[in-house]
Parts: structure tokens; C-alpha cells; sequence
């Protein structure tokens, strides 16, 4: 009989961390998507260089 003790074998494996970087993940995405449909809603006749340049940037920001 327990009494109150856990073996930490028995437990499933969900670790929080990895959840956070799954969460952080999909947020990544999607802010990456919404800066995609922005820069072609607002600025149509931009050049492709000058745009992937623009989404490094932003990118990078959200990385650090």
C-alpha cells in the first residue's frame, strides 16, 4: 500500500518544457504567417529581395 509516495517511473512523460517549446513553436508560425498576409496586403509592389530581407529581420526579433 502507498503511503503518499510516488515513483516518478510510473508517471507519464509530460514535461512542461516541452510543451512551452511546442506552444513557442506554433506561435513562431503563426506570427510568421500574419507578417506574410501583412507585408503582401500593405505592399504588393515590393521587391522579393527587399521582403525576405524585411521577414529576416522580423524573424530574428522574435527569436531573441
Amino acid at each position: 500500500m502507498s503511503d503518499g509516495n510516488f515513483n516518478r517511473q510510473l508517471l507519464p512523460k509530460t514535461e512542461l518544457s516541452s510543451g512551452l517549446r511546442a506552444g513557442k513553436a506554433m506561435m513562431r508560425a503563426k506570427a510568421e504567417e500574419a507578417f506574410d498576409a501583412t507585408i503582401k496586403q500593405f505592399f504588393p509592389m515590393e521587391s522579393q529581395s527587399k521582403i525576405n530581407e524585411i521577414k529576416s529581420y522580423f524573424m530574428q526579433m522574435l527569436r531573441n
